[in-house]
């Protein structure tokens, strides 16, 4: 798969796809560069290394959430 089919790709499956080359025993580094894609790429996927778990993990939001909006208070006129 190249950088183009990969990019292509929704979030999950681009963890997916990636896993697999960490699966085989390749680094993070080597399982991105197998694919040629940068930390920015997969930045901008929502795709992300988690330390943690060794593994790539897919935290894709969709939409705009304003977790700091006030519903209570009474709109300025």
């Amino acid at each position: 798969m190249n950088r183009e089919e990969f990019m292509a790709l929704e979030s999950p499956k681009k963890a997916e796809e990636l896993n697999g080359f960490i699966e085989a025993g390749m680094s993070q580094k080597e399982a991105m560069a197998q694919i040629g894609v940068s930390l920015k790429d997969l930045m901008a996927a929502q795709v992300f290394f988690s330390k943690g778990e060794g593994r790539f993990v897919s935290n894709a939001v969709g939409g705009f959430s304003n977790f700091h909006s006030d519903t209570t208070a009474k709109a300025a006129k």
